[in-house]
């Protein structure tokens, strides 16, 4: 799996939201069969794109720019849903617009495949078929957006529209069909497990999303007791979910497509994981819906129709996902799960009297069901499933990363995201800097856990309650940062809310440090870090006495904002003198690739801000090229990073003792950081440039942070490649400065005309360094 492909799972997280905000704007039995729709096309969309990183190499030659254009051809498609079937006036036709780049996508991936196909490598006759079957399904999704206007007025256009729009997509469905019975092979199973492994990843991050922000990404609203004991009980039904599937099921499907061969193989694939998993992602798509709704509905001023329906919604989209789980495993080795059977059985029963009960004494109910699952695991079904796991420790891999971590990271995401909603909230460099201070809280919380994850690498009971206290905790976070430094009336507060959850989380990672202690004495002694972290601690406990005592006076003041930068600056001071021994890293290949997921994290930051920015705008031709330019800029940034990493990471295994700790430490938890932080500016900077109505101040300051935080990414960049290598790239010095020097020669013009050129240097440069260096992967800088 290469990092080409992460980099456009990051545009699916952004459209899986748009096919939740459609769903959630238009709450009736037609919105939920068009966002069905809109689902399938979406899976339509990243199925190919799995199949082709299955026997291609996305990430040499001349793939990385066609996979580029295809993650811009999805955030046309993203920016588009909303206008999926309403046209909306004075732009171009939505409908038209989604189905061109869905088209394009298709059409990109059966170029490809079709040439690997001329090398040998499969079936001509296939693909003889599979083009004729594309282009009748093209005409007929074509025909979905052209022929419902010309019908007359007396014809409901709607049911006309969705049904060629449905025939069109089942008609597509067929060539995966042909694929599996010619000569197309799964060259790589491993492959094919984690792509859809990681899909079912992203679509529970989007419902961790829908639980904070039910009311659209960045909006400020109170973080009531009802609302944080909803994101409380609904991020613990997804915890379940996570688990019902990445404890076992995962390893055992992998398993079952590795003991098969040839045709049976791609019939395994397809069924399993084309096939099956799709209704897993729709049943977690609901479940959001659901979440949403209830949150909404939840919110003191929230009207939402269809009360009732919403719980129900809620309910069929666990029962959905349960099932098709069962499913799966069924299909892949004749397995029926006993935990998620019980699941499928009490919500089945349990949907003929939800109906009756509130939204939270439903949500309730909900999480004891889904608890009742793992309970069950752990007592009646204990010995059939220790059983099942001693089978296939064998097959668990080695120094890559746990699906645990990722789990978290989604979380992060959210967090991350409520970082820029402070800034877009005080558009200041006051209130930048309040952003910045919470990023970097969160950072230290992240890379605390990073760490811990790299020391302790088998599961236990004490580090699994552990991720999930801490997984709740960043969430609260995430729900009370935007009034981290001004409460809304009506809320809890959200200064005390954001410290205390904070200081749970290092409490807990104290209980995970003591277990590592226990095993490793060596790590004994580091009282450093923890007088510092005691310090921190007692700082933020004051400014929460202060905000509680006296919120009117102290409120938006500045002396508060030095009050949160102290407490970190004795947080990382003390971090980075508490000695090589609490740094050590025992698997260099997990903490190279954390550090890289993490930096992946802020690029799907930066990519939600693009599509908020384009929320509420009609489709124009300006529009596309905006939306593709930026798609495109964030690319190069991308390519800075992500094309030497193998690179870094061999390095740093070369380096042996006490020097691969400090460069471990250095390189990646404090030189991560300027490059996060860069991303973050750079998604506010977007968001106030291309935001439809800015004042004047704030998209001054949106220009400068746009230009800025990109240069600050740039130096962050070659910081992180001189401590590791001892040398820099000159193209990339050269492009920071270069930027800076920008900033306020382009302040003048229009922000479409400064992002357009922010992208030709940034592909220029790209261009520059890859042909006089050569491929970055394939090359380890020269060392002084």
């Amino acid at each position: 799996m290469s990092w080409v492909e992460l980099f456009v799972d990051l545009l699916f997280v952004f459209a899986f939201l748009a096919v939740t905000t459609l769903m959630g704007a238009h709450f009736s039995p037609l919105g939920l069969v068009q966002g069905v729709l809109v689902i399938l096309l979406l899976w339509h969309c990243w199925t190919p794109c799995v199949w082709l990183g299955n026997v291609v190499h996305l990430d040499r030659g001349i793939m990385p720019p066609i996979m580029l254009g295809i993650a811009a051809a999805l955030m046309v498609i993203g920016v588009a849903i909303p206008e999926a079937f309403t046209d909306r006036p004075g732009g171009l036709p939505g409908p038209l617009v989604l189905i061109c780049g869905y088209l394009l996508i298709r059409a990109t991936a059966m170029v490809v495949l079709t040439f690997v196909s001329h090398r040998g490598e499969g079936g001509r006759r296939s693909v003889v078929v599979a083009w004729l079957i594309f282009i009748v399904g093209g005409l007929v999704l074509l025909a979905s957006a052209v022929v419902p206007p010309l019908l007359p007025a007396t014809v409901d256009a709607a049911p006309v529209q969705m049904a060629l729009f449905a025939g069109a997509l089942l008609i597509d469905s067929l060539i995966l069909v042909v694929a599996s019975r010619g000569g197309w092979r799964v060259v790589s199973p491993w492959h094919l497990a984690e792509r859809h492994a990681l899909i079912v990843l992203i679509a529970l991050g989007e419902t961790i999303i829908s639980i904070g922000a039910s009311e659209g990404l960045g909006v400020d609203r109170p973080v009531t007791a009802q609302l944080a004991g909803g994101a409380v009980l609904g991020i613990t039904v997804v915890f379940v979910l996570w688990w019902s599937y990445f404890d076992l099921a995962k390893v055992i499907i992998e398993r079952a497509l590795n003991a098969s061969a040839g045709k049976d193989r791609a019939r395994v694939g397809r069924d399993v994981y084309s096939g099956l998993h799709l209704p897993m992602i729709g049943g977690l798509i609901f479940f959001a819906l659901g979440l949403k709704h209830l949150n909404t509905h939840g919110t003191p001023g929230g009207t939402h129709p269809w009360p009732s329906a919403g719980t129900i919604i809620l309910y069929g989209g666990v029962l959905l996902y349960l099932g098709a789980l069962v499913a799966v495993e069924w299909r892949a080795v004749r397995l029926l799960g006993r935990g998620p059977l019980t699941g499928v059985a009490l919500l089945a029963v349990l949907l003929t009297v939800v109906g009756r009960l509130s939204e939270v004494q439903a949500l309730v109910v909900l999480v004891v069901a889904a608890c009742a699952m793992l309970v069950l695991d752990n007592t009646a079904f204990r010995h059939r499933h220790r059983r099942l796991h001693a089978s296939v420790e064998g097959d668990l891999p080695v120094g890559s990363v746990e699906p645990r971590e990722l789990f978290v990271d989604l979380v992060f995401v959210y967090a991350f995201i409520e970082v820029t909603a402070v800034m877009n909230r005080f558009p200041t460099l006051l209130g930048l800097a309040q952003g910045m201070i919470l990023l970097a809280l969160l950072w230290w919380a992240w890379t605390s856990y990073t760490w811990l994850a790299n020391a302790v690498r088998q599961d236990s009971t004490l580090l699994r309650l552990s991720t999930a206290g801490i997984m709740m905790a960043v969430l609260l976070i995430g729900l009370a940062i935007p009034q981290a430094f001004v409460p809304l009336p009506g809320s809890l507060p959200g200064p005390l809310l954001v410290i205390g959850c904070y200081v749970v989380i290092q409490l807990l990672q104290g209980l995970i440090f003591r277990q590592i202690v226990r095993e490793n004495p060596d790590l004994r002694g580091g009282h450093s870090r923890v007088a510092a972290t005691t310090a921190t601690l007692l700082i933020l406990t004051g400014i929460a006495v202060i905000e509680v005592i006296a919120p009117e006076r102290v409120s938006r003041h500045p002396a508060m904002t030095l009050l949160w930068a102290a407490a970190l600056v004795v947080q990382y001071v003390g971090g980075y003198r508490a000695g090589e021994r609490l740094w050590q890293i025992r698997l260099v290949r997990h903490w190279a690739d954390r550090h890289a997921l993490v930096i992946l994290i802020a690029f799907g930051e930066a990519v939600l801000s693009i599509g908020v920015a384009f929320d509420d705008r009609p489709i124009s031709a300006p529009t596309l090229m905006v939306v593709v330019a930026t798609v495109v800029a964030l690319g190069t940034l991308w390519w800075s990073y992500f094309t030497g990493i193998d690179a870094a990471r061999i390095a740093l295994v070369a380096l042996t003792g006490d020097r691969r700790i400090r460069t471990a430490r250095d390189a990646y938890t404090y030189l991560h950081l300027p490059m996060v932080a860069g991303i973050v500016l750079v998604a506010y900077g977007l968001h106030q440039t291309l935001a439809a109505s800015q004042e004047r101040h704030s998209a001054l300051l949106g220009h400068y942070t746009l230009f800025l935080g990109v240069a600050l990414y740039l130096a962050g960049n070659q910081l992180f490649w001189l401590r590791i290598f001892r040398t820099t790239s000159r193209h990339r010095s050269i492009g920071a400065g270069v930027v800076t020097v920008l900033a306020p020669l382009t302040v003048a013009l229009p922000s479409v005309v400064s992002l357009l050129l922010l992208t030709v240097l940034g592909v220029g440069f790209a261009v520059v360094e890859a042909v006089q260096q050569g491929d970055p992967r394939t090359r380890l800088p020269a060392r002084t």
